[in-house]
C-alpha cells in the first residue's frame, strides 16, 4: 500500500524548479523529489544555511555527532531507498552503504565541514561536479548545453572557475558561516546512468538502530533544477503538452459534432440534461487544453505560468463538479422518464457535489505543493480517499434504478416497458464501471509496469479513455427520435389502474399522469426487444412540473 502512496505521490508531482525551506523539521526521512533523466540529463542542487544544533557539533565527546546519530542525502536509481524508508522506519538508510543499493550517500561531517561521498551499486561511476558545465558530457549527443555563468555565491565556495571535467569522488566541500553549511553540486547523467531518480533526505538524529532518541530539528533551504535535453519535464513526462493539446483538438470536434447534433433534433427530445453535457464537453475541452499550455511552460521554463495554471484549475473544478452531476442525474432517470428528483436523489447531490469540490481543492494544493512539504501526504490522502467516494457515490443511483425497474417488470403489470428499461441501465452501469477501473485502476497498473520513460502513456490511456467514454455517453443519450433510452412505453388510453401501479413504484413515485394522442412511428418494432413484444399502440407521457 505504501508504494501504491509513493507511486501516486510521485505521478501528482509536476516537474518545476523546487526551492524548499525547512524549519525545526525533525521529520526522520523527506522525499525532496523524483524525477527520471534522460541521456545528458541534468541535476543541480544548492542547499544553503544548513543549520544543526550545537550540541550535534560539540567537541564534547558526550555531545558530538556521534552520539546523536548521522544526517545527509541519498540519490537513488529506483524505488528500493525509497521503499525501505517506508518498511522499516527504524532503519537508517545512510548506514546502508553496503547493502550495494544503486544509490549515492551524502553524509554531513561536521568537523571537516565536508559532505562525505559513498556511491554504491551501479552508480559507482557517476561523476559529480562543483556545476553543470563542469560534469563530462557526452559528444555523441549533438546538443551542446548552454554554460552557465558562475555567481557570487559560486565564488565564494569555490574561488575561480574550476577547470572542465572536474569532479569530487570523496567529498563535497561545504561553507561554514556561523554555524550554517552550504554547498553546491551537479550531476549530468550519462547513456548507462539515465533512469528514474529519487532524492530523498535522511535526519539520523532522530533515532538508532536500536531506538529512538529525543528528536533533533534543523533548518536548510535547498534548490533543485532538474532538465533533460531541451525539455524541464520529466524523461516520462515530456510528451504530455503535445498529447494533451491533441486530445483538448479532438474535444473541440466532439463538441462541434454534440452542438449539430442538438441544433438538428427537435425540441421536445432535447432535455435539459443535455444542455448540461454540452456544457461539460466545453469544460473538458477548455481544461484539457489550458493543461497542455500549463505542461508546455514547464518543459521551457521549468515553472508554469499563473494564468494558464488559474485557468486549467477553474475548468476542471467545474468539470469534475459537473461531470458527477451529470452521471447522477442520468443514473435516477432524470428527466429522461422521470421529471423529479426523489429525497434520496437530492441527498445524493447535497453530499456527492460538495465532495467533488473539495476533492479539486485538495488536487490544487497538491500541484501547487512540494511533495517534500508536511501537508502533501494529507492532502494527497484526502484526494484519493474524496476520489474513490466520489466515483463509488455515481453508482448508487444507477443500481437504485436497476433495482426499482427489475421490481416493477414483476409486479406493475408493465413488464416491457420496465424490462427494456432495466436491459438499457445495465448497460449504463458496465460503461461506468468501466470507465472508473481504466482511469484509476488500470493508469496506476501501467505506470507500474512502463519504464520510467514511458509513464505519459499511463496519463495517455486516462484521457483517451475519458473522451472515448464521453463519446459514448453522449450517443448514447442523444435527443433523435427512435432512442431507446428516450422513448417512453405507454399504455393504452384509459388504462388508469396500471398507470397508477407504475406510478406507485420507485422510480415514478408522485408522477401525474397526462395522456396525449401521439402519432406512432411506422418503423418501430411496437416495443419489440430483443425477443420480446408488447401489445401497447399508444404512449403515456409521465412528466410533472418542477422537483419533487
Amino acid at each position: 500500500m505504501k508504494l501504491i502512496l509513493l507511486s501516486i505521490c510521485v505521478l501528482i508531482a509536476t516537474a518545476k524548479y523546487h526551492n524548499i525551506a525547512f524549519k525545526n523539521e525533525a521529520r526522520k526521512n523527506i522525499l525532496l523529489t523524483s524525477f527520471g533523466f534522460n541521456e545528458n540529463g541534468t541535476l543541480f542542487i544548492t542547499l544553503n544555511n544548513f543549520t544543526v544544533p550545537d550540541a550535534v557539533i560539540s567537541n564534547d565527546e558526550n555531545t558530538k555527532a556521534d552520539r546523536f546519530g548521522i544526517v545527509g542525502f541519498t540519490l537513488s536509481r529506483g524505488a528500493n531507498v525509497a521503499e525501505s524508508t517506508r518498511q522499516n522506519p527504524r532503519l537508517c538508510q545512510l548506514q546502508q552503504e553496503d547493502q550495494k543499493l544503486d544509490a549515492i550517500f551524502l553524509i554531513f561531517d561536521f568537523e571537516t565541514s565536508s559532505l562525505t561521498l559513498t556511491k554504491s551499486g551501479s552508480l559507482k561511476g557517476l561523476d559529480i561536479c562543483p556545476t553543470v558545465q563542469d560534469c563530462f558530457f557526452d559528444p555523441t549527443n549533438r546538443t551542446i548545453p548552454e554554460p552557465q555563468k558562475l555567481g557570487l555565491f559560486d565564488k565564494i565556495i569555490w574561488g575561480k572557475k574550476t577547470p572542465k571535467g572536474d569532479v569530487m569522488k570523496d567529498f563535497i566541500p561545504l561553507n561554514n558561516v556561523n554555524g550554517q553549511y552550504s554547498t553546491q553540486f551537479a550531476i549530468r547523467f550519462g547513456k548507462n546512468y539515465v533512469g528514474l531518480y529519487h532524492l530523498i533526505y535522511h535526519n539520523c538524529f532522530t533515532y538508532h538502530q536500536q531506538g529512538f532518541s529525543d528528536k533533533v530539528a534543523v533548518e536548510y533551504s535547498i534548490s533543485i533544477e532538474e532538465k533533460n535535453l531541451g525539455s524541464h519535464l520529466s524523461a516520462g513526462d515530456i510528451p504530455k503538452p503535445q498529447f494533451y493539446l491533441i486530445i483538448s483538438f479532438i474535444s473541440a470536434l466532439a463538441a462541434i459534432l454534440w452542438f449539430n447534433v442538438l441544433c438538428k433534433a427537435e425540441s421536445n427530445s432535447v432535455f435539459r440534461i443535455h444542455h448540461l453535457m454540452t456544457a461539460l464537453i466545453i469544460l473538458k475541452t477548455m481544461s484539457v487544453f489550458c493543461h497542455g499550455m500549463n505542461f508546455y511552460f514547464v518543459s521551457l521554463y521549468g515553472h508554469q505560468r499563473e494564468a494558464w495554471a488559474i485557468l486549467f484549475y477553474i475548468t476542471h473544478l467545474l468539470k469534475g463538479a459537473l461531470l458527477f452531476g451529470t452521471l447522477i442525474l442520468i443514473g435516477t432517470g432524470y428527466t429522461f422518464f422521470k421529471s423529479f428528483l426523489t429525497d434520496r436523489d437530492r441527498s445524493l447531490f447535497i453530499v456527492v457535489l460538495p465532495l467533488q469540490v473539495i476533492d479539486n481543492i485538495a488536487m490544487v494544493i497538491l500541484n501547487e505543493s512540494e511533495i517534500a512539504e508536511q501537508r502533501y501526504i494529507f492532502w494527497f490522502e484526502l484526494f484519493t480517499f474524496l476520489d474513490f467516494v466520489c466515483c463509488a457515490a455515481v453508482l448508487f443511483p444507477i443500481i437504485w434504478s436497476i433495482n426499482h425497474l427489475q421490481h416493477g417488470a414483476m409486479t406493475d403489470g408493465k413488464a416491457m416497458f420496465n424490462l427494456q428499461r432495466l436491459i438499457m441501465f445495465r448497460r449504463f452501469y458496465i460503461v461506468v464501471i468501466s470507465y472508473i477501473y481504466a482511469t484509476r485502476l488500470g493508469a496506476f497498473f501501467l505506470d507500474q509496469v512502463l519504464p520510467f520513460n514511458q509513464k505519459s502513456v499511463a496519463e495517455a490511456v486516462t484521457e483517451t479513455v475519458t473522451l472515448i467514454f464521453f463519446i459514448v455517453v453522449g450517443n448514447t443519450f442523444k435527443p433523435v427520435k427512435r432512442n431507446p433510452y428516450l422513448k417512453i412505453s405507454q399504455q393504452e388510453e384509459g388504462d388508469e389502474e396500471d398507470g397508477m401501479a407504475l406510478t406507485q413504484n420507485g422510480l415514478f413515485e408522485n408522477v401525474t399522469k397526462v395522456n396525449r394522442v401521439t402519432v406512432k412511428d411506422e418503423l418501430s418494432h411496437d416495443g419489440s426487444l430483443e425477443g420480446f413484444s408488447s401489445e401497447d399502440e399508444a404512449e403515456t407521457d409521465f412528466r410533472r412540473v418542477g422537483l419533487a
